[in-house]
């Protein structure tokens, strides 16, 4: 019998826009979106909403039509959040790249959304310009995003996202009933998946407006959230935090280019930051730099832990550097969840590396191998929820879809967790799906493992995940050479290369290539990766 929502909030049925600026609980005028580096480069709602309406004006004139597809390829800056809602107020759907993707990754991502419009900026835009023209996306459909870290850059023969301003202003489409909300996408927000590339998950006006509704706004929290955005905000961890969460709360928001120590922490004490959410790996890096206590932590309300487990240890480690007694506490979310299902709602605190309570109106339910329903209390096996921030399934992928989401309305997430009985609290335990989760993003070994078998001196391959010393998970190849003297002749080297050629840094071999005779594997043909994760254990041992 599943666990049923223990309470259930009212959730708006209106159109993402309406709903955020109708409104407003604060005053218009007051900074909302500010450049971490230079807080003089600032947003109010008042200044969000016409540049809102002028970017949806501009990208109508363009022939944007409804429900199309427009990617930025960018790293963070103070005017995404306004091209995000721009391009949904033109009534199209935003998507967005890692700025590290080479052009085979990018042309996978623009090819998947079927992106008909580009924003790029111009230091990074030599790959997607070719994963464009690979794809047939021409040159006019691509505007340069020359922000506040590099106006001015315009490369001969295109043309500047902010021509996009010139066309006047224009209201979006507006609506307020359940169907209409529940079947409108917003986002596509990619989502590794372990049989092949990253699948766009879709995020509907629903599914954002019940995200904040159920995370952010019940129960309310007794302090001003003011926050700093480090995490790349095309990412599902942090895009519903921080292009919906802002304008329709008024919480003033800094945003950082990318993560760097001492410009985070010297930025929490001069901007009297009261909350963020952030992933492992900045966690480590805080608690090993001589930097965590040469700045104040006193306006610091909550920080929360996603994206990645993190080990109870070092949580204990970064809530001692916080001198205030707060809760430091991990949650848990996904793409298809549209960022976070699981959380500590505050004051709570917790010392036991658990990722807290369901928000309210999901359902959750537990299943074992075979499918078959065994909910209960410290009972082990793969987590299924649904719910109204639950993603209706993935953008043209009809059956990776019908492989994860049932007919009875549940989404199956192939993690494995329980529920203590005692605390009522639930921990991760392990991931049915094969995902290696590096620096918070999630590589799919399928991804690694096609690139590998490109190579003619392979013949066979499997990508694992291994752990390094600082608690990183990181890709390992097992690699059959070919029986020639070209595979023969075949290095590490020679291996970790073909990756890098191919595919972002995060999928990267660094946990190492490993040459084997063959690869271990059911009768079905399927991987027995549990096998190399145990042979990897034993390789490993006091070398990592």
């Amino acid at each position: 019998m599943p666990f049923l929502a223990q309470r259930t909030v009212p959730i708006s049925t209106q159109d993402l826009l309406s709903w955020t600026f109708d409104n407003p609980p604060y005053d218009l005028d007051k900074p909302i979106y500010l450049d971490c580096h230079d807080p003089s480069i600032s947003f109010s709602s008042r200044q969000s909403k016409t540049a809102i309406r002028k970017i949806a004006a501009g990208l109508q004139n363009e022939g944007l039509q409804r429900g199309e597809t427009v990617c930025i390829h960018s790293f963070n800056d103070v005017h995404y959040p306004l091209l995000v809602l721009g391009i949904i107020a033109a009534g199209g759907v935003f998507t967005g790249t890692n700025p590290g993707y080479t052009t085979y990754e990018l042309a996978h991502h623009l090819k998947a959304s079927d992106t008909k419009i580009i924003i790029a900026e111009p230091e990074i835009l030599g790959a997607i310009e070719k994963a464009a023209k690979a794809i047939g996306v021409q040159d006019p459909r691509i505007f340069v995003f020359d922000n506040a870290h590099n106006s001015g850059k315009i490369p001969a023969g295109y043309r500047s996202w902010r021509s996009l301003l010139d066309h006047g202003e224009t209201d979006w489409p507006r609506f307020d009933d359940l169907q209409t909300t529940q079947n409108t996408t917003a986002m596509l927000l990619f989502s590794s998946g372990t049989s092949g590339l990253p699948k766009p998950a879709i995020a509907t006006h629903y599914n954002l407006v019940a995200q904040q509704t159920l995370v952010f706004e019940h129960p309310p929290v007794p302090y001003e959230r003011r926050r700093i955005m480090s995490l790349p905000v095309f990412h599902a961890a942090s895009a519903p935090n921080c292009h919906i969460s802002p304008l329709r709360g008024g919480y003033p928001t800094y945003i950082m280019r990318r993560f760097e120590v001492e410009k985070f922490l010297r930025s929490i004490e001069e901007f009297s930051i009261t909350e963020w959410i952030m992933v492992p790996p900045q966690v480590v890096a805080i608690i090993n730099s001589p930097l965590g206590n040469r700045y104040s932590w006193d306006s610091v309300e909550q920080i929360q832990i996603g994206a990645a487990p993190l080990d109870k240890k070092p949580q204990a480690r970064f809530k001692a550097l916080v001198s205030k007694d707060i809760p430091v506490t991990q949650g848990w979310g996904m793409s298809e969840t549209c960022c976070i299902g699981v959380r500590f709602p505050y004051p709570e605190k917790d010392e036991t590396g658990s990722i807290g309570r369901w928000i309210d109106n999901i359902d959750v339910k537990i299943i074992d191998e075979d499918g078959n329903d065994i909910t209960g209390y410290d009972v082990l096996g793969e987590v299924c929820v649904r719910g109204p921030t639950v993603s209706p399934g993935y953008f043209g992928e009809q059956e990776a879809t019908k492989n994860s989401w049932k007919a009875d309305g549940w989404f199956h997430t192939g993690d494995i967790m329980y529920c203590d009985s005692k605390t009522r609290l639930w921990y991760i335990v392990d991931r049915r799906k094969e995902l290696i989760k590096v620096r918070a993003f999630q590589v799919a070994p399928p991804e690694i493992e096609g690139v590998l078998l490109t190579h003619p001196a392979i013949t066979d391959a499997a990508v694992i995940g291994v752990y390094g010393p600082d608690n990183t998970e990181l890709p390992r190849a097992y690699v059959v050479r070919a029986p020639s003297s070209e595979g023969q002749a075949l290095t590490e080297d020679a291996v970790k290369k073909l990756v890098e050629e191919s595919l972002a840094k995060y999928k990267w071999l660094a946990g190492g290539v490993v040459f084997t005779d063959s690869i271990p594997k059911t009768a079905s043909g399927k991987i027995l990766k549990r096998l190399l994760r145990e042979q990897a254990s034993r390789e490993l041992k006091g070398k990592l």
